[in-house]
């Protein structure tokens, strides 16, 4: 029997730690002509039942990654065609069973796990391209295509998926379309609703709304696949997705900075914003800790190459930029120095590449304390450039002569590793995915670090707080680990944090959706004729409410809690004149 996930002792189930949380009565038990039924549509290996598959196996379904929450689920369905998943629910929503779509399980709010006992219909062998148009870009897959699979086969064409995440080797895109994914480059492409040019939807009744619109341009009535993107499957599912890619630009830099304080990322931003604007395609920050934590496990990492800059700042940056000429990406800069010789005024000439004298020129300024560029394999040696800067007026930087895509990836691999890092380091992981005005939003950290310490929390019950995340987009991610499993401290937290961020106009949930984890907290963040809407639309689509139920949308007790929090909020701003 599996007791572990990640070697920690595994999570109880979500029922059992939620015992408030009643089942929905009307929701039918999976008896065994159920099982036959699914048996009859899909091909026997399709259909997972506890009885007769591995707990392990069993677990990469019925369990988060985080190790937050877990189901008592016994069937799993595995559909391979959009009129599989069309039979499966018709039957469904007739006998009333309760269903969790499933896409690569990597949800961060608990959306992609069942609450109670729901059968999961996985994407997970829904893996065709349909079509893909090189002079459009206009991309047709199925929703469970691989986010790394689907960028390996536009690249051959030169171009990529307009949508770039550090678990890109294990979500799938109708995963990433249903919580609007944004990730690591939402800054360079924006967010998905308008990357994606259609959808193909199942109804939970069983109708194949077939919306896969391949034009750019369609505004002939109401833009029906809005509504599903973002929905988190509860009002239906998703099994194709029609997309716009995007070219892949061959001129690559990536930087990575280190930084005194939170201030100077937001200024070096700024100076980006303005010195790199039309490159640019990515921010990252990272904290201290949270560079720390990834540079103590990287040694086992095929890619372990040491930071390359100096690991005793207080902030880390990842900046990438990312041209389609080199020519206008080396685009040089005149500048000169005059040096005082014996009495004579000599001049010297010398020339800086665009990136170089971005990062000589907040170093010069005190903006950056350290900083190193990598680049794509065809850009020409900068060395000569580098000389020069070790002058008073231009710092030194570190710069690599033609290095390869594998020390660009080097580079990212701090970003994309730190997720994973920590949650491989306790038993489990609360992870919270905010967005603020971006001056502020490093201050969520420090205040729930100060919170801790006053409850005295931190170094017991709490091992750490790492803060990091999206500087291009204000989207932090504030990720703690926990030494045990305890439900209360979990929703210690969720108050703490979520009020917090509600009471300087942030949002609850940038990119990661609201799942499980955070319907509870919809109506600290949104006024009741919004939800109230939301629910219309809920009764609408899915008026039997099979589809991932207890999710996104709050309960009535959660509400009137909520509510209460609105006016209280309300209330210290109004004294406050804030």
């Amino acid at each position: 029997m599996a007791t572990q996930k990640h070697g920690f002792n595994l999570t109880a189930l979500t029922a059992e730690k939620n015992p408030h949380l009643k089942r929905n009565s009307i929701f039918k038990q999976i008896t065994e002509d159920d099982v036959a039924f699914f048996k009859s549509i899909l091909p026997q290996d399709c259909v997972l039942e506890t009885s007769r598959v591995p707990e392990d196996v069993f677990l990469n379904f019925t369990a988060d990654w985080y190790n937050l929450y877990r189901s008592s689920s016994q069937v799993v369905l595995l559909p391979r065609t959009t009129d599989h998943v069309s039979q499966l629910l018709r039957y469904c929503n007739e006998q009333r069973i309760a269903v969790t779509p499933q896409s690569g399980n990597t949800s961060a709010s608990g959306g992609s796990v069942p609450v109670f006992d729901e059968i999961i219909i996985s994407t997970k062998h829904m893996i065709t391209i349909r079509t893909f148009d090189p002079l459009s870009g206009a991309l047709v897959c199925d929703a469970g295509c691989n986010l790394e699979v689907l960028d390996a086969h536009l690249d051959a064409e030169g171009y990529q998926i307009p949508l770039d995440l550090p678990s890109k080797h294990l979500c799938r895109i109708g995963g990433n379309v249903s919580t609007n994914a944004g990730g690591i480059r939402m800054m360079r492409f924006g967010n998905l609703h308008g990357s994606v040019l259609g959808l193909e939807v199942v109804l939970p009744d069983g109708t194949i709304l077939d919306n896969l619109n391949t034009n750019r341009k369609d505004n002939t009535g109401y833009h029906l696949k809005n509504l599903f993107i973002g929905s988190e499957g509860t009002l239906g599912f998703i099994t194709g997705v029609s997309i716009l890619a995007v070219r892949k630009r061959p001129v690559i830099n990536v930087m990575i900075l280190a930084l005194p304080s939170f201030p100077s990322v937001v200024q070096a931003y700024a100076h980006a914003k303005r010195d790199l604007s039309e490159i640019i395609a990515a921010f990252e920050v990272m904290d201290q800790d949270s560079v720390l934590c990834v540079k103590n496990a990287r040694a086992q990492w095929p890619e372990g190459e040491p930071l390359p800059v100096d690991d005793s700042a207080a902030f880390y940056c990842i900046v990438e930029t990312a041209g389609s000429v080199r020519e206008h990406d080396n685009e040089l800069y005149i500048y000169l120095v005059y040096v005082i010789d014996a009495g004579t005024l000599r001049i010297s000439i010398n020339y800086l590449q665009k990136v170089d004298r971005f990062i000589s020129k907040l170093k010069g300024e005190g903006v950056i304390t350290d900083g190193s560029i990598a680049r794509s394999k065809d850009r020409v040696s900068t060395s000569e450039h580098i000389g020069p800067l070790s002058s008073s007026a231009f710092p030194s930087i570190i710069a690599s002569d033609l290095l390869s895509s594998t020390q660009i990836k080097s580079f990212w691999s701090w970003r994309e590793r730190l997720p994973g890092t920590i949650v491989s380091t306790a038993p489990t992981t609360i992870h919270f995915d905010i967005s603020m005005p971006l001056p502020i939003l490093y201050t969520v950290v420090e205040d729930t670090r100060a919170w801790l310490r006053e409850k005295g929390w931190l170094g017991t019950e709490i091992l750490a707080v790492y803060g990091y995340g999206h500087v291009g987009d204000g989207n932090l991610h504030l990720t703690i680990p926990a030494a045990r499993d305890e439900e209360w401290l979990r929703k210690a937290l969720d108050d703490f944090v979520y009020e917090w961020t509600v009471q300087r106009n942030g949002s609850i949930s940038a990119e990661h959706g609201l799942g499980f984890m955070k319907a509870p907290y919809l109506s600290h963040a949104k006024p009741p004729l919004v939800i109230d809407t939301m629910f219309r639309i809920k009764a609408l689509f899915d008026p039997n409410g099979i589809m991932n139920p207890y999710k996104v949308l709050p309960s009535e007790d959660d509400r009137k809690i909520g509510e209460g929090v609105r006016k209280r909020i309300g209330a210290v701003a109004e004294r406050c004149g804030c």
